[in-house]
C-alpha cells in the first residue's frame, strides 16, 4: 500500500503551508513557552527567597542594634530576674508577652540636687507580638523623663519573623574565702571564680533568638527552620545600686 502526498501550490507556483507544518511549529512554540515560564518564575522564586533572606539579616541586624545598645547603656535589668544558673537549662523561650525591661539613669543638671527631678529615668520594655502568619515581632516601647526628647512615651516595631526569644541574667557563684588568707596573706583574701568560667553576674544579659523567613507555612515556623539563631549575651555598663548613675 502506497502514500501518496499532496502538495499545494498557489496560483503563482509557490509552495504552500500545511497543516502538519503549522501543528510542529505550534508544538514547538508551545514547548519554547513553556520552558520560559518555567524558567521565568523559577527566577522570580529565587529572588523572592534571596530578598526574603535578606529580610532575616535586616532582622537581626535591628535586633542587635537596638537591644544590645539598650542594655549597653541601661544602669540596671529591671525584668528579668537574677535567678541561679543551675536552672538556665530549663528555661523555655517564649514567643508572646514581656521578654526584657531595662532602666537607665541620667543626671539632669539643669536642675539642682536635691530635688526630685536630678535624676532622670528611662524606661525601655521589649515585647513580643503575634503576627499573622505564625512569627512574632519585637516592640520597644519607650517611657522617658530624659530632658530634650521630642516624645516621652511611645513604642516602635524593631524586627519582625521571630520564633522563640528568652532573655535572663543569672547570679555570680559565690566568693570563697582564700586558704592564703589563713596563712597571712590577705591579697588573697577572697577567691572570685574566673571570668572566662563564670559568664554571669548581673552584669551580663544572656539572650536567645531564632528568626526565620516571613511568608512561609504554618507547619514550618519552627525553631528548627530559623535561618539564624543567635545566642549570645551583652554588658550593663551601669551600676547596679538603683539610686544614681
Amino acid at each position: 500500500m502506497m502514500t501518496t502526498f499532496i502538495r499545494f501550490t498557489n496560483k503563482k507556483g509557490k509552495r504552500a503551508i500545511t497543516l502538519v507544518e503549522v501543528m510542529i511549529v505550534t508544538g514547538l512554540f508551545v514547548i519554547l513557552m513553556i520552558a520560559a515560564y518555567r524558567l521565568f518564575f523559577a527566577e522570580i522564586k529565587t529572588m523572592k527567597k534571596a530578598l526574603e533572606h535578606i529580610g532575616v539579616n535586616e532582622s537581626a541586624r535591628k535586633f542587635f542594634l537596638f537591644l544590645g545598645n539598650d542594655i549597653r547603656n541601661s544602669n540596671w535589668v529591671e525584668y528579668p530576674k537574677m535567678i541561679n544558673r543551675q536552672v538556665t537549662s530549663r528555661l523555655k523561650p517564649i514567643s508572646e508577652g514581656k521578654v526584657c525591661v531595662l532602666v537607665k539613669q541620667v543626671m539632669n543638671f539643669e536642675v539642682k540636687p536635691p530635688q526630685a527631678d536630678f535624676i532622670c529615668e528611662e524606661i525601655v520594655t521589649y515585647t513580643l507580638k503575634k503576627a499573622e502568619d505564625g512569627t512574632s515581632d519585637l516592640y520597644r516601647h519607650v517611657i522617658s523623663e530624659l530632658p530634650g526628647q521630642p516624645s516621652q512615651n511611645y513604642e516602635k516595631k524593631i524586627c519582625d519573623g521571630i520564633v522563640d526569644m528568652m532573655v535572663f541574667t543569672t547570679n555570680r557563684k559565690p566568693i570563697t574565702i582564700g586558704k592564703s588568707a589563713i596563712n597571712g596573706d590577705l591579697k588573697k583574701l577572697m577567691n572570685y571564680e574566673p571570668y572566662e568560667l563564670d559568664g554571669t553576674g548581673p552584669y551580663l544579659v544572656h539572650i536567645y533568638a531564632s528568626f526565620v523567613r516571613k511568608g512561609q507555612e504554618l507547619n514550618q515556623i519552627k525553631s528548627e527552620n530559623a535561618i539564624i539563631k543567635l545566642n549570645t549575651c551583652f554588658s550593663v555598663r551601669g551600676k547596679l545600686n538603683g539610686i544614681h548613675p
